[in-house]
């Protein structure tokens, strides 16, 4: 059976990510988008465990690539896995999210429907720890980040 939804890959730039890294790519597996999924992983030099993680990922999920990202910023992370990406549509998913269920399955079905060359979701901010949580509540707010409407919705 050929799914009528067009190749998704998702990008994601890593730097640092060992404690969130694990959690980011089960959330973007787990979408069970009905057509063809890649993850793409674009890592920086980082001084923790986030390169052994991502490729031993790589190694168990054949839908994950990693690419290296030598020069550690987020612009070229984003250039990196857009070059290795074979997908149609591009989502971009940052190494601290995790998406809802059915996320990238109704982005890629407002893209079509709306004729829109980006979509996205509200950017729900959390934390562990209590400074954690205090900054989340900043970026979930008006007060925090202005008229960001992709921060608290609207």
């Amino acid at each position: 059976m050929t799914s009528d939804r067009p190749r998704l890959s998702v990008i994601m730039p890593v730097r640092n990510e060992a404690e969130h890294l694990e959690g980011a790519v089960a959330a973007v597996l787990a979408q069970r988008y009905p057509g063809e999924l890649q993850l793409v992983l674009a890592v920086a030099p980082s001084t923790d465990a986030t390169e052994a993680i991502a490729r031993r990922l790589a190694a168990a999920q054949p839908l994950l690539t990693v690419v290296d990202n030598p020069a550690g910023t987020t612009p070229a992370a984003l250039n990196r896995a857009i070059e290795a990406a074979t997908g149609e549509v591009i989502a971009r998913v940052d190494a601290h999210a995790e998406l809802t269920p059915g996320y990238l399955e109704r982005a890629v079905a407002l893209l079509a429907a709306t004729g829109a060359a980006n979509v996205g979701g509200i950017q729900r901010a959390h934390g562990t720890t209590p400074m954690q949580r205090a900054v989340a509540a900043a970026m979930s707010s008006r007060f925090g980040t202005g008229d960001a409407r992709f921060h608290y919705g609207g």
